[in-house]
């Protein structure tokens, strides 16, 4: 896409993305240059806002913002008009105690809501189903990116309910469609996505339906083709779960140089506390957690 194109149209993050790119500049350079205009903005917070993970809505981040503007050759508000109103603020828990707030749980929930509509659903469709438990194990391959995602998921319908629906989002860009595929205890129903914001949602659906009350246990594997590489594995815990973990298991013939778990309320947080994870003989770093605190848990690693 070219950058007077999503300019016009959004969204900001690719918009920044694709204008740091035409200017040549790393993120460590495009700090520095800030910083020699006497604007402090840290690369994490660059990178974040160009992958989507956040977006500059304090005082401080929206002046650090209009230098990056000045820096990139823009003119001024060119990326800033980009932004749309502000997102609410609060303990989304405190306010939904039954799911995540769409506008703290992820960013550019705008490509969520449009999935879900081409999709013939709404945002109330992931409700439905209560996860109780949730084990997700990822394979890196030696080119650094994602190969699969498998899911086994203890669900609990909160109403009667025939399906499952599900939401995938990647900041690497998609190559090739998502794919669903090894499903047991439900099958592929509908799947849409929203290229702009990197959004997929998908429907399987039941063995047979669920009245109000009811487990059942559901697997199925998660495919994906990405343009860049693939940089951590996340999960949305939302009130109800009870049993969780996420295992990341890398090619050894090309292993990251470090591993490390974090967990924060919403993307509106600030940098969140990073804990180191062991990767052992098998070459698996695990994130493991019974009864978890709601929010958001990612295993990360870095090449070099």
């Amino acid at each position: 896409m070219r950058l007077d194109e999503v300019l016009a149209s959004g969204p900001f993050s690719l918009a920044l993305k694709l204008a740091i790119r035409g200017s040549g500049l790393s993120l460590d350079r495009l700090q520095h240059k800030l910083e020699e205009r006497g604007t402090r903005v840290s690369k994490t917070a660059l990178s974040y806002w160009q992958h989507g993970r956040t977006r500059p809505e304090r005082p401080e981040s929206l002046r650090a913002l209009a230098a990056v503007e000045q820096v990139l050759g823009l003119e001024a508000g060119a990326l800033s008009s980009l932004l749309g109103p502000p997102r609410p603020r609060g303990r989304w828990l405190a306010q939904q105690p039954n799911s995540l707030r769409l506008d703290e749980a992820w960013a550019r929930p705008d490509g969520l809501s449009r999935a879900l509509q081409r999709m013939g659903t709404s945002l109330d469709a992931l409700h439905r189903l209560t996860k109780v438990g949730v084990h997700i194990t990822s394979t890196v391959g030696s080119n650094h990116k994602m190969l699969e995602s498998s899911y086994l998921v203890v669900v609990r319908a909160a109403q009667d309910v025939d399906r499952y629906v599900g939401a995938f989002r990647t900041d690497a860009g998609m190559v090739e469609p998502l794919r669903i595929e090894d499903t047991v205890g439900c099958r592929l129903g509908r799947l849409r996505d929203d290229a702009a914001t990197g959004f997929c949602t998908y429907e399987l659906l039941l063995e047979r339906p669920l009245r109000a009350g009811e487990l059942t246990v559901l697997r199925y594997t998660l495919r994906s083709v990405t343009a860049e590489i693939d940089a951590y594995q996340s999960h949305r815990a939302a009130p109800g779960l009870l049993d969780f973990s996420i295992q990341v298991r890398f090619d050894p013939s090309c292993l990251p140089v470090r591993v490390y778990r974090t967990h924060r309320l919403s993307i509106a947080d600030s940098e969140p506390k990073e804990t180191e994870l062991w990767l052992g003989a098998s070459h698996t770093a695990q994130l493991v957690e019974v009864n978890p605190s709601p929010g958001i848990y990612r295993v990360a690693w870095a090449w070099d």
